[in-house]
């Protein structure tokens, strides 16, 4: 299976959808050999149109019954706000379902990223900017509390702004968040604990949701943040219409059970989602033994081995996310390295790995921030590419061959890439990228992890280079802050590219801001080479057939959209 690892940084951060969302391929299965096929689409109103769901209405649906569902990996830290478990797998299994005011917020996004407010949380919610200065007020449901009573107020506002105000020097383990850190002062309007007022000191404008988070008071303690949360999904912190019933440490197992402290309009339909960390070999077992209800894949070999089951269907979709190669900057210091390295890489061969035998076309992607289908897209990767390119690279940083291999200062050109489990596709992309790379005298070795260490690795950045994936959002400007500056890389990075990212938020011309992104996404490819995208692809789901309201839907994912868990269920 070509195993996508995914992360986001999104609504958490105000606003970027995570990757592992899905719509309609524009082509996809039927043909006369029975395999794989499909074609990336040309608009967005084209995946839109043909969302593979099995829509029905909630009404229609029987109440009860269990979903069995996997990940790829769970935990180990069930707080979603820190860099190592902030995972999409974790977000999807228990961060959206059980926790919205702190994943998904108060307000909602759609398969098509049009966002209107949650009314269980949010009753109203304006913004302003008079004289220069940005004020948000909005009024937080009085019905809304967390799982142990504390009154979702002001009080849980501003305990989200002491976590993230700090940026990554603050003490907690988050990605920063640059709204938050210009927020000037958070106040209850006139003793109203519900009826927030916050005053920013300079304009932010890429965020219609501005301040609608918020978090348990208890979680502004540093310790219980970074270390309680560790093998304890503690979620009389949370809220949300669903809540952990068990987690089964050793068989890494979490069940969730509807929230009897939920008061939202709309109760959940089932009594039981039962999710279950396996790799691919068990995933494709599982399911073939009923052990699923729901199996994703991207891949030739699961297909073959999943389709045809009794009282299934595939479920065909896009990503709307992007795969990247992607340094740790901390651990590859050398920016000729890794500027070489973006050179020497031949992204259609990794392309041609990932995709050849499930046959999906889709353009080359040139931009971590949008798909190609979306507007204001560019590809700003550099297009000067090859061997020779990256030995120029080098050679120009004072580096001389030394046999195969580069080297300066006694020091050899090179770095590991760390993968994960034993995925053949993603073994042969490591290959390929090996051969690329020594042809223009760069050394590359296989860090190989379990599949299960995938995110403590890549949350704690233990890593020189891997092989990654990323949200793309519906509003691309809205996601440089999260990828090129200086404060999300460790320090690493450019002034001038900081300064830019800065602009951005500042502008209030939407066109204006999408023409900065991508000026932003071209100089930090050229003069910082972190991140090198190369597939965004399609994605996949065998599933039940009688399963409704469950599959493919674009921007809406279950930790973007709060309603999400509460829809699904199962036809008489």
């Amino acid at each position: 299976m070509n195993v996508q690892r995914t992360f986001n940084r999104r609504t958490l951060l105000t606003g970027t959808v995570a990757l592992g969302t899905v719509g309609l391929l524009a082509a996809c299965g039927g043909s006369k050999d029975d395999k794989l096929s499909g074609k990336a689409a040309s608009s967005a109103e084209e995946v839109v149109k043909n969302l593979q769901i099995n829509k029905q209405d909630y009404s229609s649906l029987k109440k009860g019954g269990e979903l069995k569902l996997s990940v790829s990996a769970l935990g180990p830290d069930f707080n979603t706000m820190t860099q190592s478990g902030y995972t999409t797998e974790n977000l999807a299994a228990f961060g959206g379902p059980c926790n919205i005011p702190a994943v998904v917020g108060f307000y909602n996004t759609d398969p098509a990223g049009e966002r209107s407010i949650n009314k269980d949380f949010c009753l109203e919610h304006k913004m302003e900017t008079k004289d220069g200065v940005q004020t948000v007020e909005f009024k937080i449901n009085p019905k809304a509390v967390f799982n142990d009573g504390t009154p979702i107020d002001v009080e849980a506002v501003k305990a989200y702004w002491e976590i993230y105000k700090g940026g990554g020097d603050s003490g907690y383990n988050i990605i920063p968040n640059p709204s938050w850190e210009q927020m000037e002062s958070i106040e209850a309007v006139d003793g109203d604990k519900f009826h927030v007022k916050i005053t920013l000191s300079t304009p932010y404008y890429l965020s219609d949701d501005l301040g609608t988070f918020a978090t348990h008071p208890a979680l502004v303690d540093k310790k219980l943040f970074n270390d309680g949360f560790v093998d304890k999904p503690m979620d009389q912190y949370w809220a949300g219409p669903f809540k952990v019933s068990n987690w089964n440490s050793s068989e890494k197992v979490i069940t969730l059970a509807p929230n009897d402290k939920w008061w939202g309009e709309k109760k959940p339909l089932l009594e039981k989602i039962i999710w279950r960390q396996m790799g691919i070999d068990s995933l494709r077992a599982a399911f073939k033994n009923g052990e699923l209800d729901a199996a994703g894949f991207t891949d030739a070999a699961t297909y073959s081995a999943v389709k045809g089951q009794n009282g299934t269907e595939i479920r065909s979709g896009q990503n709307t996310g992007v795969q990247n190669l992607q340094f740790n900057a901390t651990r590859v210091t050398d920016l000729a390295v890794r500027r070489a390295a973006f050179a020497a890489v031949d992204r259609s061969q990794l392309a041609d790995v990932t995709f050849k035998q499930v046959g999906w076309e889709e353009p080359m992607p040139g931009s971590m921030l949008a798909m190609p289908f979306q507007k204001g897209y560019e590809d700003n990767v550099p297009k000067d590419s090859g061997a020779d390119a990256a030995k120029k690279i080098l050679e120009e940083a004072g580096y001389t061959k030394s046999g195969d291999f580069y080297q300066k200062d006694g020091k050899t050109a090179g770095f590991s890439i760390t993968t994960f489990g034993s995925d053949t596709v993603t073994q042969a992309k490591f290959q390929r990228i090996e051969q690329q790379l020594k042809q223009a005298g760069i050394k590359v070795t296989n860090d190989n992890q379990p599949e299960s260490n995938f995110n403590s690795v890549v949350g704690t950045k233990s890593y020189d280079c891997t092989l990654s994936g990323w949200a793309v959002g519906a509003n691309m400007a809205d996601s440089p802050q999260y990828f090129y500056t200086k404060d999300i890389n460790n320090g690493v990075g450019d002034d001038e590219i900081d300064k830019l990212v800065a602009k951005i938020s500042a502008t209030e011309s939407k066109d204006e801001q999408i023409k900065l992104a991508n000026q932003v996404e071209k100089l930090h490819m050229e003069k910082v080479a972190i991140y090198l995208p190369f597939a965004n692809g399609p994605s996949y789901s065998a599933v039940k057939s009688k399963l409704a309201n469950y599959g493919p839907r674009l921007f809406q994912t279950s930790y973007t959209d709060a309603n999400l868990w509460v829809n699904v269920g199962w036809q008489e």
